[in-house]
């Protein structure tokens, strides 16, 4: 049950400060009220596209001059942050806003946040739509408190970076959210199964909130099947857009610490000693049947 907001607790809405304001990933009743409020308030409001800002504050009819409301995204917020006067803004109320969701969450806005805290000035939070967790709430999901849930942001284009990331997963999540877009899901499909080397239980969610949203679930192998040979108006109608994506690795084989150190040894000797030699060395080493070891260089 909410409780009652105090006088005192609504004059603090009216402080100097940056307010850092959720705004609707797809559905405009999904604004709070009191992000309105804040906003009928703020001196300065820096988003991330003005047009989309300028269209949603209208929406609600928060009148704002074209001067109070300035963009700050990931290509100008460096130059951004250099330009503001922050002895005037010490004394304003500034409102920080995304094009859809939770600013600094993969969207600009964290170099303000720090800025803010660094002069030691008031960073507000005006919580609503995230799109990480809308999705992972209609997952079917159930995240127990022993485990761990990771978003990942986009999902990597470099190979190295895809590697390096996934293994970093592979031994310190459970699940983890990426945001993808459909013209690279094969893509991402692929590589998780070629990382992972099993077929990993998939969940997306598109559209979220808005009239068209719509949901699939099921294995790496279904999902990459129905991509490469799907057809007809219901693909096409689905696979279009962006896609909050969720990864199940809680079934994952997790190395052991032999393991580790077995994996460790490999990639040390094996561009200095013979394949033969290593494999003496080595299943001797950990206790292991010669041709299972052999086995193990061979996928390494």
């Amino acid at each position: 049950m909410g409780r009652v907001i105090s006088s005192k607790e609504k004059q603090q809405e009216n402080n100097p400060g940056l307010y850092v304001i959720s705004t609707p990933i797809g559905n405009l009743l999904d604004f709070s009220q009191r992000a309105k409020n804040v906003l009928k308030g703020c001196d300065l409001v820096l988003a991330e596209d003005t047009r989309i800002a300028m269209k949603l504050l209208n929406t609600y009819g928060i009148n704002k001059k074209r001067r109070q409301i300035v963009s700050c995204h990931k290509f100008n917020e460096m130059r951004r942050l250099k330009n503001l006067n922050f002895e005037e803004l010490r004394k304003q109320m500034v409102g920080l806003m995304a094009d859809a969701g939770t600013p600094s969450i993969s969207d600009p806005g964290s170099k303000i946040v720090e800025k803010y805290h660094q002069l030691g000035l008031p960073v507000r939070s005006v919580p609503g739509c995230c799109s990480v967790t809308a999705g992972f709430s209609i997952s079917g999901i159930e995240l127990k408190s022993n485990q761990t849930l990771t978003f990942g942001g986009f999902f990597p284009k470099k190979k190295k970076d895809v590697d390096d990331l996934l293994e970093k997963l592979s031994t310190s999540t459970d699940y983890v959210v990426f945001f993808e877009s459909a013209n690279r899901m094969e893509n991402l499909v692929q590589q998780l199964e070629k990382f992972f080397q099993e077929d990993l239980d998939i969940f997306l969610a598109k559209e979220m909130t808005k009239i068209h949203e719509s949901t699939w679930k099921g294995l790496c192998s279904e999902l990459l099947t129905e991509l490469q040979q799907g057809s007809g108006e219901k693909k096409e109608k689905f696979f279009r857009g962006e896609f909050v994506v969720i990864v199940d690795l809680s079934k994952l084989k997790r190395p052991t610490g032999s393991d580790k150190e077995l994996e460790f040894w490999l990639k040390t000797l094996k561009p200095h000693v013979k394949a033969t030699t290593l494999v003496k060395i080595l299943s001797k080493k950990f206790g292991k049947d010669r041709q299972e070891m052999y086995s193990t260089l061979l996928i390494k």
